[in-house]
């Protein structure tokens, strides 16, 4: 624990963010993507560290979806190179920012939670403005068209989240 304290006084970027799902195959990647894509285009990418895990993820090491590789590479969006893992103790300690992307992931990572770690635990589209739904549903079982509409949620929830990064940032967070 304390290895991870250090690393955090000592990392580059001034903000981290932990985007998590249930297997960190399909949302989460496709998040940490999008999310990096959109700091890359206000010139924050080395401002704030980006990965993605999951509550579950029975498969560590995974690839992510095919599906979801496929849609995000059409829009300019890279994930191959991202591997499935399982959320851990130290990502309370290591992130500032972890952000599910449905309820039973908050709820997953809300009892996971240190008492002691005051990490800011929130669902990932609670940074869209007016959006009413604010849960990205699983693509897994449907075809293209979910995961295209789970990259456009996404995309959205990240215009938010980078502006409140933003605001982090210029305001010495």
């Amino acid at each position: 624990m304390l290895s991870v304290l250090l690393r955090k006084f000592r990392k580059k970027p001034s903000l981290s963010v932990l985007v998590v799902c249930m297997e960190n195959i399909c949302r989460s990647p496709i998040a940490e993507g999008v999310l990096k894509k959109a700091l890359s285009a206000q010139g924050l990418a080395g401002a704030v560290r980006v990965e993605s895990a999951g509550t579950y993820a029975s498969q560590p090491g995974s690839k992510p979806d095919v599906r979801g590789v496929r849609v995000a590479e059409q829009n300019g969006v890279d994930i191959s190179k991202i591997r499935a893992r399982k959320i851990r103790e130290d990502d309370f300690l290591e992130y500032d920012f972890i952000l599910a992307v449905d309820r039973d992931s908050l709820s997953a990572l809300e009892r996971m939670q240190p008492i002691e770690v005051k990490s800011k635990v929130m669902l990932f589209m609670s940074y869209a403005t007016g959006q009413g739904e604010y849960e990205i549903p699983d693509p897994y079982y449907g075809n293209d068209e979910g995961f295209y509409n789970v990259l456009n949620s996404i995309e959205f929830g990240a215009e938010g989240l980078v502006e409140h990064l933003k605001r982090c940032i210029d305001n010495g967070f």
